[in-house]
């Protein structure tokens, strides 16, 4: 077996028993020693190759803890991409020129429009049929939780002004009472089920692609939160796997939705054994949306909405059905994984999981909360009896001005709005774990790095974080150290993967990733200027910057 010593570095290993090195030693795909240089050269022998590093630092691979890996690739490569457009003429533009370059395409996919832009009812459907009423164009929002749709696809999709979809909200024209164009949370699923299906080999090319970038950022494990039981991505991720085309492991949530669950339980609890055989691609939880987002004016609130008093959102799952689903998940040995941004649906989340372990009579199993925005200090004791993992998404604390300003603070009020993402108080008042993702492809580029920076600055990156109104709460300020945590053991810990990745130690894989400069030296606000030197997955090298 080939050896290889990698010294001369400042290796930070995320080791409590050793967690700073000079060198270490990779067996194959595992690391063997760990410590000096004379140490690491006397357990390696005389025969292993030795791998300069050249003073640079080391810190074990990245895990991505909430990264919609494949939707997100395949929008990259697909689809109209409005990422860049920055008003509604630039998204009616980009369309056309779509169109114009594909003019016998018979549907026309996109994401990435901004909420911000439009009005509380959306885009309309007739902006888009002036391009086109004879195709079908679904664009979904940046966010993912609306869909914007011409008068062809929502004829298609079967959807009128009369239709009521539970979880979900048909935004209406108040003057017409006809449709908008605008569909929220679970009023997307019709225009869903008549996207085009891509194949298996089409998906391929979206895994080598996602591989390829997730190299490129320091990245060589990732937590997709939304497979879709029977889908062809989850037939691609299994296929692939099973002839070691993998690179970077990946960990998966099944996605479960309250109006399509009930009798096929089963069919989960099936799939999660055939995709756990100790292969880079495993399923351990279930997904669940709890409620939307607040720039759809969906998350749900305890209090109303600042700018709406009447109204808190609405939750997608009645508190009965949640409260059954997790008692069934955790029962049949199920994570649950669920989307949570308003302070209501983190309490739901928490009476959830106190019943489950209350009936099943036995603790939770690895709770995760994902994203929690708005979180009430009155839920923190129970956060922490119920040992939640937050799966925050750093790249979001900040007071972006279009953002924050624009839609945050006057759909929550000013005082609600500065206290989101609350990551120091979830730390140390409740006890939480802190893991972190990039809930790609919302943020692209999903670069732990810039993520990391956030979360020491809680300002963003293109903005200067001396000045007080870009800083989001500076009291929620975590450290460096706090920050690669969360993107490698305590991200490795939501995915039961701790005692095989997420720190450089020996016995592990050796996943990590070279840094051009010492991440604790450098200014805060230049980390996310910091070079990927080189990616390793498992022994291997999926991402060489020499080669750039």
């Amino acid at each position: 077996m080939t050896k290889k010593i990698y010294g001369n570095g400042k290796i930070y290993t995320v080791d409590k028993q050793c967690p700073w090195a000079e060198a270490f030693c990779v067996e194959g795909d595992k690391i063997s020693a760990v410590g000096t240089e004379t140490e690491v050269r006397e357990k390696a022998g005389p025969d292993a190759e030795y791998i300069d590093l050249g003073g640079n630092m080391v810190l074990p691979g990245f895990i991505d803890s909430h990264i919609h890996a494949l939707q997100g690739a395949e929008e990259l490569l697909f689809k109209v991409n409005l990422a860049e457009a920055q008003s509604k003429e630039d998204c009616i533009e980009t369309i056309k020129d779509f169109y114009s370059k594909h003019p016998d395409t018979d549907f026309i996919e996109g994401v990435g429009w901004i909420n911000t832009y439009f009005d509380d009812l959306g885009p309309r459907k007739e902006w888009l049929d002036e391009i086109t009423t004879d195709i079908p164009i679904v664009l979904d929002s940046g966010d993912h939780h609306s869909i914007w749709a011409n008068s062809k696809a929502i004829k298609t999709a079967g959807v009128t002004k009369d239709t009521l979809i539970d979880g979900g909200v048909v935004e209406l024209d108040p003057d017409t009472g006809e449709l908008a164009g605008t569909f929220r949370e679970n009023a997307q699923a019709p225009f869903h089920a008549i996207k085009p299906i891509y194949s298996v080999e089409k998906i391929k090319e979206a895994v080598v692609f996602l591989e390829d970038l997730m190299g490129s950022l320091g990245i060589t494990m990732v937590h997709d939160p939304m497979v879709e039981l029977n889908s062809n991505d989850l037939k691609c991720y299994k296929e692939m796997d099973s002839k070691g085309e993998l690179r970077i492991k990946i960990r998966g949530s099944l996605m479960t939705r309250p109006e399509s669950i009930d009798g096929i339980r089963d069919e989960y609890i099936k799939e999660r054994e055939r995709c756990n055989k100790d292969g880079h691609f495993q399923v351990k939880s279930v997904k669940m949306l709890l409620d939307g987002v607040i720039e759809g004016a969906t998350a749900y609130l305890k209090e109303p909405y600042a700018h709406r008093p009447d109204y808190i959102g609405e939750p997608i799952w009645t508190d009965k059905q949640l409260r059954e689903h997790f008692k069934w998940a955790e029962a049949n040995g199920f994570q649950t994984h669920s989307h949570v941004i308003g302070d209501a649906a983190v309490a739901q989340m928490l009476d959830a999981l106190e019943y489950s372990e209350r009936e099943n009579g036995r603790p939770n199993i690895r709770p995760v909360g994902a994203h929690m925005q708005i979180v009430d200090k009155a839920d923190y004791g129970r956060l922490k009896k119920q040992k939640v993992i937050a799966s925050a998404n750093p790249y979001w604390f900040a007071k972006e001005k279009g953002y924050f300003y624009g839609l945050e603070a006057p759909y929550l009020g000013m005082e609600r709005a500065e206290h989101e993402y609350p990551m120091r108080s979830l730390k140390d008042e409740a006890g939480v774990l802190l893991a972190s993702g990039s809930d790609f492809p919302v943020t692209f580029p999903p670069a732990p790095l810039t993520a990391i920076q956030m979360g020491v600055t809680r300002c963003d990156f293109r903005d200067d974080w001396s000045d007080p109104d870009s800083v989001l709460n500076k009291d929620e300020a975590v450290t460096v150290e706090e920050m690669i945590r969360s993107f490698t053991i305590n991200a490795a810990y939501a995915d039961f993967a701790e005692d095989i990745t997420g720190s450089i130690t020996p016995g592990k894989y050796a996943d990590f990733v070279v840094l051009g400069k010492d991440i604790f030296q450098v200014a805060a606000d230049e980390i996310c200027k910091i070079p990927i030197v080189m990616t390793v997955s498992e022994g291997k090298v999926i991402y060489d910057g020499s080669a750039d």
